[in-house]
């Protein structure tokens, strides 16, 4: 942010913003009194006259008066504020402070400071403090529990500032607590990133009243830079602003910096929720403010995260990696101007990056790159797409994994103590998953939470550790039923009369471990996939709603004096609800290929029941070519069809 040009006077070079005190550029000094109201507070609605972005070309009358600075005790008093900007303090300013250094009566040095982002979401939020020892216990258990040396990770220092929580650690324990990040604390799923700032616990100190005018003053200024009627809130050449210099913000570059992040830190202070800010301000010019990376002001991302608007034109970027620490951000940003900027002769395609980096920017110094039905199907191409479905492959043998299917969801959901002694031993296995990102029907309801799950859940995309695997298998009759016990109760679609919710595919498996030893090559079993819906109470919260499962059995012989089958493997993988599409239900189509559909429904008629194509086809034409009815009927007539109907017997 060093200023530009050579033949700038002294002060001119030491500007940290590094903006030119010209006349051109800046923004005209608003006349009257500032509006104000009664707490003192920025008045977002006070009147305004100021110009719209075309307007930056006109004499600003904002630069520093000739020969004078800002007088001794207005220096003092920006030293205070600024000082206090840094250190944090119990007013309306987040706290934003340089690296820590000192050990006693303040922070703990060389800290790594992590932000949490989902408390203010969670269940947790509720509690008298606002869920905040809940989370931070949450984070020291979890990364106990995740973490390969068996040892307790502690959380150093900790605050909240505005929708974050800010945690302080030593490198070790912090490497620990990124790896929270994406599980679910108290029905919420927790972002847990690197801050890019330190950060120190507000103090318990009350604010001078040097502070509290200077406060005053820099609100004032943002008043006056505030269009209320466009949403626009201009902060170009800040450097020019004569009330700025007369306070004296910039006479330093670490005071400078300060002065921004400040201006950020009333921004958010002045505003009671995310929503409210953000119907407030849709636009910001930076301007003129020869910035070279947007380092400098990077705060603005985080204070207005959902900025449509932004005009960064006359300023000093001259390649990508300029622009590069707000990659990824302002996801709602639409108009971006860049004109003046070293990169537009240095990087032909900066454009098209920039459209790369912002999902949703349309416009680009004034032109139109794309709409907004373009950017749509974009974006829905970006979405992950289900994978297609077919009919099911039921290979069974002697009717084994079709009653297998009929018994055990029924047992499961009204007595899963009797299920487990029955079908499972003490070499049965069995794990559940949870995927809380799967691809979601956009009509189906809100998804239920997933805490009565997670606690158990074996995703090995996030649970890394072999001793955390480990301890998520549960193997044994005993340990699954207690594990089961503890579930929230479920109710699975009848599979005789509603089979179109479910999609199962079965096969033989053969060389299954001989528990008895006779057999060195193994014994045959089958291996059953189940991919279908359920609904679900759960009776600690109260909770009613579906979910969608995909449930896989290894099953094999049972053992001498037991059941006919024994559950080898039993794999459980929950998802929000969606509903499946109905294989069983041929799609609609020109009349020329119905005689094709209807041979293909007649063949695999005949493969899942062994029918001869004949019977197959009587069966189907009852039904109207109802796949899914037309296995029904057959599951409830079969006992009564002669022997030639069946393939075996020709």
């Amino acid at each position: 942010m060093a200023p530009r040009g050579k033949n700038q006077p002294a002060r001119e070079a030491r500007n940290p913003l590094g903006t030119k005190s010209s006349s051109r550029g800046g923004i005209q000094k608003r006349r009257g009194p500032t509006k104000t109201d009664n707490d003192g507070d920025l008045d977002m609605d006070a009147p305004s006259k100021r110009l719209n972005r075309g307007s930056t070309n006109e004499p600003s009358g904002r630069g520093r008066p000739s020969g004078r600075g800002p007088s001794r005790g207005a220096a003092k008093v920006a030293q205070i504020v600024m000082k206090q900007l840094g250190s944090g303090n119990s007013s309306d300013l987040s706290a934003r402070i340089s690296r820590p250094t000192r050990s006693r009566g303040g922070f703990i040095e060389g800290l790594t400071w992590l932000r949490i982002h989902g408390l203010k979401q969670s269940k947790a939020a509720s509690n008298p403090d606002g869920g905040l020892s809940d989370l931070l216990s949450f984070m020291e258990r979890k990364a106990s529990s995740l973490s390969t040396g068996r040892r307790r990770h502690t959380i150093r220092k900790s605050h909240r500032a505005g929708d974050y929580v800010f945690i302080g650690a030593n490198k070790e324990d912090a490497d620990e607590f990124l790896k929270i990040n994406a599980l679910t604390f108290a029905g919420t799923k927790l972002e847990v990133v690197e801050s890019n700032e330190d950060f120190a616990p507000p103090k318990k100190a009350t604010e001078s009243p040097e502070t509290a005018e200077l406060r005053s003053k820099l609100q004032a200024i943002l008043s006056q830079r505030y269009i209320g009627d466009n949403k626009l809130l201009k902060l170009d050449a800040l450097a020019s602003d004569a009330e700025l210099v007369t306070l004296g913000m910039f006479e330093t570059r670490e005071r400078a910096l300060k002065t921004f992040k400040g201006l950020m830190a009333i921004c958010d202070g002045l505003f009671k929720t995310p929503q409210e800010k953000k119907d407030a301000i849709e636009s910001i010019s930076l301007a003129n403010n020869s910035i070279d990376d947007v380092i400098q002001v990077e705060s603005v991302a985080s204070s207005f995260p959902q900025l449509k608007n932004l005009d960064m034109s006359g300023n000093q970027i001259s390649n990508m990696e300029g622009l590069k620490r707000w990659k990824g951000k302002f996801k709602e940003l639409e108009t971006l101007y860049t004109t003046g900027n070293p990169i537009e002769g240095a990087d032909a395609n900066f454009q098209a990056t920039l459209l790369e980096w912002f999902p949703k920017l349309r416009i680009i110094n004034g032109i139109e790159l794309r709409t907004a039905q373009q950017i749509a199907e974009q974006e829905a191409a970006r979405q992950p797409k289900p994978i297609p479905q077919s009919g099911p492959d039921f290979r069974d043998v002697n009717g084994i994994g079709e009653q297998f299917l009929l018994d055990f969801f029924a047992a499961y959901d009204s007595n899963r103590e009797a299920l487990t002694s029955r079908l499972y031993d003490a070499g049965s296995q069995f794990s559940l998953a949870v995927d809380a990102v799967s691809v979601r029907d956009p009509n189906a309801p809100p998804p239920l939470p997933w805490a009565a799950y997670i606690k158990s859940s074996r995703n090995l995309q996030k649970i890394t550790t072999l001793h955390a695997r480990s301890q998520r298998l549960f193997k044994g009759a005993n340990a699954i039923y207690n594990l089961w016990r503890d579930l929230p109760m479920t109710k699975h679609p009848n599979m005789k009369d509603e089979l179109s919710k479910y999609i199962m595919d079965c096969h033989p498996l053969p060389g299954l471990a001989d528990p008895t030893g006779q057999s060195q090559l193994g014994v045959d079993g089958l291996i059953i996939a189940v991919h279908g819906e359920f609904e679900e109470y759960d009776q600690k919260s109260g909770l009613t709603g579906k979910r969608s499962f995909s449930r896989t059995f290894v099953l094999a012989p049972g053992l001498s004096g037991s059941a006919q089958i024994r559950v080898v493997s039993d794999m459980l993988s929950l998802r929000a609800y969606s509903p499946l599409p109905n294989v069983f239900v041929a799609p609609s189509s020109a009349p020329a290929d119905t005689a094709n559909q209807h041979q293909a429904m007649i063949a695999e008629l005949s493969k899942q029941t062994g029918m001869v194509p004949q019977y197959s086809e009587m069966c189907l034409s009852q039904v109207e070519w109802d796949f899914g009815k037309a296995l029904v009927i057959f599951n409830e007539k079969k006992s009564q069809l002669p022997p030639e109907a069946f393939a075996s017997a020709t």
